[in-house]
């Protein structure tokens, strides 16, 4: 966390963004000016598509209802599905990587023919048959989403566990009597632990975008369900000339979330990989030019 601080700004940045999000998103009913009730917002459709004022600091929609308050209540949302969307692909790359790696043979060839065959169908394409079969829904959308990017992200998990499995401290595991589940439990999964936190921060970016791209087909959340995407594609599109704040504030902040995962998952994969630490380009690179300044110097006295 200190070298996060000290070596990576645009990256503690992210991390600091993130967090606001996330505490937006827990004291949602505390920060929102306006409430929800029984699960639903107050509609007041006398005051509808009004811009900011004193009563309202950023307007109201096309019903009426508080924008700055559909904003805070519409981080729930978007936090829940990310969080919830890059934890669960990840679980699903793990056990499909790690156990094809470490299990081999007919086994691994089946189900990385089966991790092909699925990475030709577009991914918008599944996207859209799983809600049409699940039915929109934050639970639904979140399932849609997650396993088709965890069958994709398989494939990076299972070649960094192929590097770790044929290590020596592994085979001695097993001539040891280690079998497969204790050296995937203690072995490769530990030590492929920066690869996975890799992928984790950097695809949560990812996570939010797609979620806005399929309110936008209208395959999202509950009408009812507070979101920033919803909010885009339903009210922003209809009343883009009208009221052009019910698309530029969602707009904003979902731009301001996926560049605060982009530049934190960046800042993770450069700490936390072995091959980016050193040579010219690095973030350690001046003090590499210094310690081989010294070097020189010395060699020549």
């Amino acid at each position: 966390m200190k070298d996060l601080f000290k070596k990576k700004p645009m990256g503690a940045l992210g991390l600091i963004l993130l967090a606001l999000f996330v505490l937006v998103a827990i004291f949602a009913d505390v920060l929102a000016p306006y409430p929800m009730v029984n699960g639903n917002m107050t509609v007041d459709v006398i005051h509808k598509l009004e811009p900011g004022s004193a009563e309202h600091l950023l307007g109201t929609d096309s019903l009426g209802r508080d924008v700055l308050s559909y904003l805070i209540y519409g981080a729930r949302t978007s936090v829940i599905l990310g969080i919830c969307c890059t934890i669960l692909s990840t679980l699903i790359s793990i056990v499909i990587g790690v156990t094809s790696a470490s299990i081999g043979g007919k086994f691994d060839l089946i189900l990385q023919r089966f991790v092909d065959g699925w990475q030709c169908i577009p991914g918008m394409l599944i996207l859209i048959i799983l809600m049409n079969i699940m039915g929109n829904g934050l639970v639904q959308l979140i399932l849609a989403m997650a396993i088709p990017a965890g069958i994709g992200g398989s494939r990076m998990i299972r070649s960094s566990a192929i590097s770790v499995k044929d290590a020596g401290y592994v085979k001695m595991s097993g001539i040891l009597g280690g079998n497969v589940w204790w050296k995937m439990l203690k072995h490769i999964i530990p030590n492929i632990m920066p690869v996975i936190l890799m992928g984790l921060a950097g695809s949560l970016g990812g996570v939010i975008m797609m979620e806005a791209s399929m309110n936008f087909l209208g395959y999202g959340v509950d009408p009812g369900t507070p979101s920033w995407g919803y909010m885009i594609t339903n009210q922003g599109r209809s009343n883009m000339y009208v009221a052009p704040w019910l698309a530029l504030y969602p707009g904003i902040l979902i731009s301001i979330m996926v560049f605060a995962s982009a530049m934190f998952g960046d800042a993770v994969r450069d700490l936390m990989d072995p091959r980016l630490k050193g040579g010219i380009g690095s973030y350690n690179s001046k003090k590499i030019a210094k310690i081989a300044a010294r070097m020189g110097k010395k060699q020549t006295v």
